[in-house]
């Protein structure tokens, strides 16, 4: 049992998912700040010569802004003061700088002045120069285990997310069809060049659906729409693990050992039938627009098993000096903007920051943010904006 204090006493607060050993303490702040963001002062993509088709990371970084893009499997580098396109590296393929599914890209500080990418499809990081030529390769434990998602945590560490290797075995039973299910991941740290070191600690993943098919000869599985999953960050000062099943986050150290928890203090919103409601008839909408059979269509949506409620949140993020931004699960189907809380890197929480709706945020530094946004046709752009704080 982890306990989370604030400024008026102490109360017991369960570890998100995370096995925690000891006792831990967060004091939070009695009155945050509302922090704003201002007019962006870069925005690239917007120019016909670079388009992007699917965002996976942004990093902002002296006077350079980085772009990946899972789609297109490249990353391009932008000057910061001026939006042009100065570098770019990877392609489609399983040679040294290619990659076969780009899911991130990484600053690591701690003085080492690289870029990290991570191809969870060849289970291997590739490493560039600041000017993104490819310096070198590795592939993470030999290739031997599937890794859904990794980042450095400063110059020497590298934490992962990785899937076990049988979902129903580590479940402990058969996976039913039509019906939700979790796989076991664990947490682990890596060397810098991608042999294990040590495994936290193990959480249940991504809730997924398991569609039979009518015949009874297959089946698909779906992320659970509006299902809880892993999410983590790091910075050179460690890293935040979480599931979104409580309102916390489990904070480590880049050796592994845990910080303490911290806690946004807000309670799950409930799944409504206002909420299944919009997303049927979204489904149906679309169908329509792909001249797709639409009673089947709303068969589907319909009997689909939607969760009771939306998880605690969506996101985190990590500035270099250990900050911790966590993104509140955005309500569907509404123009309520994006709301985020911050943390220093002491644990207090300093700061609520509502964003639009349509700023998805990628990368938090010190005095600016920046992230894709995405128009009404689809077309996405990274934009970089400021941090207007109130006066004290």
């Amino acid at each position: 049992m982890a306990w989370t204090r604030d400024c008026g006493g102490c109360f017991p607060h369960p570890a998100a998912a995370v096995v925690v050993l000891g006792t831990m303490f967060f004091c939070s702040s009695p009155v945050q700040a509302q922090w704003r963001l201002g007019p962006p002062d870069l925005t690239v993509g917007q120019d016909s010569a670079i388009f992007f088709e699917d965002v996976a990371a942004v990093v902002v970084r002296e006077g350079r802004v980085y772009v990946g893009d899972g789609g297109l499997r490249r990353i391009f580098a932008f000057d910061r003061s001026t939006g042009q396109l100065t570098a770019t590296a990877g392609r489609r393929g399983e040679g040294p700088g290619e990659f076969r599914f780009l899911i991130g890209i990484d600053e690591c500080g701690g003085g080492e002045d690289v870029i990290y990418a991570s191809d969870s499809g060849l289970r291997r990081v590739s490493v560039f120069s600041p000017n993104l030529d490819h310096i070198r390769t590795f592939r993470i434990a030999d290739g031997t285990i599937r890794v859904t998602a990794i980042e450095c945590a400063g110059a020497r560490t590298l934490i992962g997310i990785t899937l076990n290797p049988d979902p129903a075995l580590s479940l402990g039973r058969a996976i039913p069809m039509d019906a939700t299910w979790r796989a076991t991941h664990d947490i682990v740290l890596f060397e810098p060049r991608g042999s294990l070191r040590r495994v936290l600690g193990t959480v249940l993943g991504q809730e997924r659906y398991r569609d039979g098919n009518p015949s009874g000869t297959g089946y698909s599985d779906l992320p659970l729409r509006w299902g809880l999953n892993v999410v983590f960050a790091s910075s050179p000062q460690g890293f935040v693990v979480g599931t979104g099943e409580r309102s916390s986050l489990v904070r480590y150290d880049v050796d592994g050992d845990v910080l303490d928890t911290l806690t946004l203090q807000e309670s799950r919103a409930a799944v409504s039938r206002a909420h299944v409601g919009a997303h049927v008839q979204n489904r149906i909408t679309r169908s329509e627009r792909l001249g797709r059979d639409i009673p089947s269509t709303r068969s589907f949506w319909t009997e689909y098993p939607y969760p009771s409620h939306f998880p605690a949140y969506s996101k985190v993020l990590m500035t270099l000096a250990g900050g911790v931004w966590v993104e509140r699960f955005p309500e569907p189907y509404t123009e309520q903007p994006r709301h985020w809380k911050v943390f220093t890197p002491d644990g207090n929480l300093v700061a609520t920051v509502d964003v639009p709706r349509r700023l998805d945020l990628m990368w938090v530094g010190e005095t600016h943010v920046a992230g894709v946004v995405t128009d009404e046709l689809g077309v996405q752009t990274v934009e970089v904006f400021p941090i207007q704080r109130p006066d004290p």
